[in-house]
């Protein structure tokens, strides 16, 4: 005899249905018809149930048509949902209250302050309170931004966007490391490891991998088990690591000890092949260095002098503020320079240019006289150096910022060392058409500044040989439509032909960014290792611009005041201050037990 299986009601797939709220009084919720007159909740979501519960027990509502009809199911509606809120606000109060203490952390943390700042801030918040909201003083009081509090929030932050890293670099195709070193305000080395990733999609990610203290030596032996220590962390494989930029410090590049020989001993050791190692001299660093091959230093010594002279007494200082108000001039003030700076030369110059008249007042006021600002000589070299460092500033301006594809940079470089030769040749030939601020000292002669230029060259040359020598495998990635199928690789040239000769794939590279292109028309199907090509290449760091931003951080946030910030306390704090992963504060707010602050 065969079996009759019983009839479930939730097999039925029975649902509500939005007309019964105005025929018979009923709403939904969490799954069951609920009677909005008397509460009475139904087993079963089926119309004759709902009509015989209303037909039997609230058929005087009957005589409500209309709009009096429906206002009364709109107060019954307020009414449910009174008595629900009732019983479910105090857990939902306390989850935000513990959310609150979340984002008031993550500010702290992301404005560099001290954690003992929560305490001040909540004291600002319930006097607020007090004045906007006087019933709801007590919930801000029950905010926790005790100094431990707000370290314990900035931890479990920090703690979760690890953990989202780990998860995001799961899926990292290729990625390269960016390693550069600073010393804190306890004379604690610190090194700085940054992570570009990039998915099979070309979306990137560049975050803080580790930020190591080195209280022992810093030798490229240490460094390098540092950089083991934070893939291991992370789960970050060998075969993925497309490049390394450093500062170019000894520890970092060394030919057998330095952190990048060691890297790629290891990657020897697993049977990769090192070659295929990226190894990038921070292209900013480098340009810096260009830039001090230039030799006007008479300039230089006499500009700096002057200033300090000014700038490093008080009395000096205020005199000379009074004298450019007097005068109505166009600044205030001078600029100091520092070496550390690389953009504070350009101003410097720009302003000492502008304001040499009253400088050269104030000089003689006190008895100094800078013998130089009179000099014509002297102000055209100054002239020189004010154009010639304004066109390295901007330069040095676009390196600069993350998110930067290593081709672009070169590129920037390129076209500079174009604008040298170009200026070169017009400076020899006495056209000062580009450099506007030595025209207006209308010199007779210019082959000496074509000369700088000459320098300027010669430095752009002997530099940046690194990303010069991958400058083929850098055009395939940037201009593949451009590049000759004979220059490049093997193992490309089959793809290169097949690309190039896609009129619709042509149309469409001049139209996108270059890695939406490659993202969304250089299918794996089609062009499977010039698509892996590209993805190596998106992934690399040009320059350390992100550890130097990094550290800028660093020293606010380890200062005089808070040197005996420990390291997990300074490390979490910048994984906050300066990730663009949001923390789940709603999930970490709903896993912690609400406590009210005393």
């Amino acid at each position: 005899m065969a079996t009759v299986k019983k009839r479930k009601v939730d097999a039925e797939c029975r649902v509500f249905q939005e007309k019964w709220t105005n025929d018979f009084f009923f709403v939904e919720v969490k799954g069951k018809p609920v009677c909005l007159v008397c509460g009475e909740a139904l087993a079963v979501m089926k119309k004759a149930n709902v009509e015989r519960h209303y037909s039997s027990k609230h058929a005087k509502l009957d005589e409500l048509k209309g709009q009096m009809r429906l206002d009364k199911i709109n107060a019954l509606r307020r009414s449910l949902g009174a008595q629900q809120a009732a019983f479910t606000r105090p857990q939902t109060d306390g989850e935000n209250i513990t959310r609150a203490s979340f984002v008031v952390s993550e500010l702290i943390a992301t404005k560099l302050k001290p954690h003992a700042e929560g305490e001040f801030v909540k004291e600002c918040l319930v006097a607020a309170a007090e004045l906007l909201a006087p019933d709801k003083v007590k919930l801000f009081q029950s905010v926790s931004l005790s100094r431990r509090t707000v370290s314990e929030r900035i931890t479990d932050m920090a703690q979760d966007i690890e953990k989202t890293l780990k998860n995001t670099a799961r899926d990292f195709e290729y990625f390269s490391l960016a390693c550069d070193e600073t010393t804190d305000i306890t004379h604690t080395a610190q090194l700085a490891i940054f992570l570009r990733g990039i998915t099979s999609e070309f979306e990137t990610k560049e975050e803080l991998l580790s930020l190591q203290a080195m209280h022992g030596t810093t030798k490229g032996e240490d460094l390098f088990n540092q950089v083991i220590v934070a893939m291991n962390n992370f789960e970050l494989p060998f075969e993925k690591l497309s490049g390394i930029a450093t500062d170019g410090a000894p520890a970092m590049v060394g030919a057998q000890k330095g952190l990048t020989a060691l890297v790629k001993k290891e990657m020897s050791r697993l049977s990769l092949d090192p070659s295929d190692l990226v190894v990038c001299h921070c292209i900013i660093h480098q340009e810096s260095l260009c830039a001090h091959s230039l030799k006007l230093n008479n300039v230089m010594t006499t500009v700096v002098s002057t200033i300090n002279f000014i700038k490093s007494r008080g009395l000096n200082n205020r005199q000379f503020k009074e004298l450019l108000s007097e005068l109505e001039s166009e600044y205030g003030d001078l600029v100091y320079h520092c070496e550390v700076r690389w953009l504070s030369r350009a101003n410097m110059l720009a302003r000492f240019y502008t304001l040499r008249e009253e400088v050269r007042r104030f000089m003689e006021m006190k008895g100094k006289p800078a013998m130089e600002l009179s000099d014509g000589k002297f102000l055209r070299d100054l002239a020189f150096m004010v154009d010639i460092s304004k066109h390295l500033s901007e330069l040095n301006i676009k390196l600069q910022g993350p998110n930067q594809l290593i081709s672009s940079l070169l590129s920037n470089v390129k076209s500079f060392e174009v604008k040298l030769r170009l200026w070169q040749g017009q400076l020899e030939r006495g056209n000062t058409v580009h450099f506007p601020t030595l025209q207006e000292q209308k010199p007779d002669v210019t082959t000496e500044y074509a000369g700088e230029c000459a320098k300027l060259i010669q430095a752009f040359d002997e530099r940046f040989h690194d990303v010069k020598n991958i400058q083929k495998e850098l055009d395939v990635f940037a201009t593949p439509f451009n590049v000759q199928p004979s220059d490049v690789p093997d193992n490309l040239q089959m793809e290169i032909i097949d690309l190039q000769n896609n009129n619709e794939l042509k149309a469409k590279y001049h139209n996108l960014s270059l890695l939406d292109f490659y993202k969304l028309y250089v299918r794996a199907e089609d062009f499977p290792i010039l698509r892996r090509h590209a993805l190596k290449f998106a992934s690399l760091f040009g320059t350390t611009y992100r550890c130097e931003q990094f550290f800028s951080k660093l020293t606010l946030a380890k200062n005089r005041f808070r040197s005996r910030l420990t390291d997990s306390n300074l490390e979490n704090q910048l994984r906050v201050a300066s990730s663009s992963l949001p923390a789940d504060i709603r999930r970490l707010a709903r896993e912690k037990q609400f406590q009210p602050s005393h």
